[in-house]
């Protein structure tokens, strides 16, 4: 069976449907290097595969946790309740989550469904981008801070860390709210933007380092290096999750696709982060450079951020993060290993990562 009749055989099997030209366009690719195995994986996870077979989301809800690893205790669950504003809405162009972040449609072109029970707690996930453990990392680093907070997402793609930092702050009444974000995708900065403006955030403008009332933001256009100069960007659809920069102008990714790339500005950590004395939360998520990233920059990241919440793309990555991390005196507060199908023919061991590790570290 060939990709494309594996696609359409799936889609109607696993969700009574034909696939979307979208769907279908994305899947040819990615069975270009991912298994079989891990294409069937990935539709049996989705939100629109337990909505059409109820009973298997209820078999799921029934298994014992002594199965299942979530990375998340009672506690942490009855914390995040504590943010939950209302039940989240979905509207014709933009959804609203439980914690009141407003999020528009085109700013997450990947998601076709939502689950409004998922949006509103997002345990174990909120059913289109992210684990509850990235959730409670955020809340509590929000918990922790008092009167002020400083936020500086990297790999931020449309800003959702930031702009729910930004939303949960502004309702602790925070008096100084501080959000910074770099991403190196030049349309999905834009989407960062509009994500934050659309949430009352930053001015409906286009300037990069803005005020509005007690809320500075600032943005960067370009992707966080080990030192300033230029990395090379893949030049891909906002569809497109995955990729990640590089030193090199490779015409093959990490992922073992094809693409072309185009230069960037690399901002080092240091200027990033010049005009912050500290950082409450520091999310990073930039696709398997992660360690080289904070081993460069560990005695600025120990004097000045409180919370560290790390996507993390290996199980070697993991294993040197908790090595570095530990030995400087950070706490591994929560984390959950990420997700590798060994059988992948791919040119790396972050590129055989299917789903995202966590670990948020607290100084």
């Amino acid at each position: 069976m060939d990709p494309n009749e594996l696609i359409y055989y799936a889609y109607n099997i696993l969700l009574g449907r034909d696939p979307d030209p979208e769907g279908l366009d994305f899947w040819t690719k990615q069975l270009q290097n991912k298994s079989k195995d891990a294409f069937l994986s990935a539709i049996v996870q989705s939100e629109e595969f337990s909505n059409h077979h109820p009973s298997w989301l209820k078999l799921q809800n029934e298994i014992s946790p002594h199965h299942i690893y979530s990375g998340y205790n009672d506690s942490d669950i009855e914390m995040m309740h504590k943010y939950i504003l209302n039940s989240a809405r979905l509207h014709d162009d933009h959804f609203v989550d439980g914690f009141g972040q407003r999020t528009l449609l085109t700013s997450v072109p990947f998601a076709s469904k939502f689950n409004l029970n998922r949006l509103t707690m997002p345990v174990p996930d909120d059913g289109f981008h992210a684990e509850a453990l990235e959730y409670i990392a955020l809340i509590d680093s929000i918990t922790r801070s008092k009167g002020s907070f400083c936020a500086v997402e990297i790999g931020a793609g449309w800003g959702p860390w930031i702009s729910l930092a930004g939303v949960l702050a502004r309702a602790q009444k925070f008096s100084n709210i501080n959000l910074v974000g770099v991403e190196g995708l030049p349309a999905r900065f834009e989407l960062m933007k509009r994500q934050l403006a659309f949430n009352g955030l930053r001015p409906n403008s286009q300037g990069t380092d803005t005020l509005l009332g007690n809320i500075h933001c600032k943005l960067f256009e370009g992707a966080a290096g080990v030192k300033s100069g230029h990395l090379f960007f893949p030049d891909v659809s906002v569809m497109d999750m995955g990729s990640a920069a590089s030193t090199e102008d490779n015409q093959t990714d990490y992922r073992g696709l094809d693409n072309k790339n185009i230069k960037v500005k690399s901002y080092a950590l240091s200027e990033i982060m010049e005009d912050l004395k500290k950082i409450d939360y520091l999310h990073i998520d930039i696709q398997g450079s992660e360690y080289d990233l904070i081993a460069a920059n560990l005695t600025l990241l120990n004097e000045r951020v409180a919370g560290l919440m790390i996507a993390t793309h290996s199980r070697v990555i993991e294993g040197k993060l908790i090595e570095l991390l530990y030995g400087a005196g950070w706490l591994l507060h929560r984390e959950k290993p990420c997700r590798v199908d060994w059988g992948l023919k791919i040119p790396s061991l972050t590129g055989m990562t299917v789903v995202d590790g966590c670990q948020y570290w607290r100084k």
